[in-house]
């Protein structure tokens, strides 16, 4: 007798039999008849959940995503609005198994798919976690900051680069001063008080 299993539950098997598939054999190598053999599913199956291989690894990035923001909102709940910035950068910062993922994307160059789903995450999960805590900031008097769309934009120019120090794989030195100018310019682009913002992802 086959078991009908939860919809949600048959949908997050094929996402994890991508991932381990995505991040050990890599994306361009992983077809989707892998996937529904590791999964132990029908090639139907998998159609029925997601229109591509794509979809699933959007799905993937999404999880992680939801589950970063998640962490932060536990963690962040009761805090000031800089101690929340603080927080999420640092959620952002730590490892994932996602990483390996984009570490092969971007080995592979699949420079433009690696873009398009981050640039997902950022502005379906990041971006309303940080207008909230700007807005927050506007509030307390901790930040000061007239045009948030804009000054979002800013802000992920300077932490991509942040985020980009943990695949460049530099002296703890040089790390620690990119730390040091990254928070001077946040600083800057979100109106605080200079030496309040204090960042650590190392």
């Amino acid at each position: 007798m086959r078991i009908r299993k939860d919809p949600k539950v048959r949908q997050e098997e094929l996402i994890d039999a991508a991932l381990d598939l995505f991040s050990s054999i890599g994306y361009k190598k992983t077809m989707i008849v892998d996937i529904v053999k590791k999964a132990g599913v029908a090639k139907g199956t998998f159609f029925y959940y997601f229109p591509t291989k794509e979809a699933v690894l959007e799905a993937i990035c999404t999880r992680w995503a939801t589950e970063m923001a998640t962490s932060y909102l536990l963690k962040s709940q009761q805090d000031m609005a800089i101690k929340k910035l603080q927080i999420f950068i640092l959620q952002l910062a730590l490892p994932s198994q996602v990483d390996v993922i984009i570490d092969r994307l971007w080995n592979e160059k699949e420079f433009d798919l690696v873009y398009t789903i981050w640039q997902k995450q950022v502005e379906n999960v990041f971006n309303p976690l940080l207008n909230d805590i700007i807005q927050k900031g506007n509030q307390e008097g901790t930040m000061h900051v007239n045009c948030i769309k804009e000054t979002v934009a800013f802000f992920w120019s300077t932490v991509e680069c942040l985020l980009d120090i943990a695949y460049l794989k530099e002296s703890t030195e040089i790390l620690l001063t990119k730390i040091k100018i990254a928070e001077s310019i946040l600083e800057r682009i979100l109106g605080i008080e200079e030496g309040r913002l204090q960042l650590s992802i190392c």
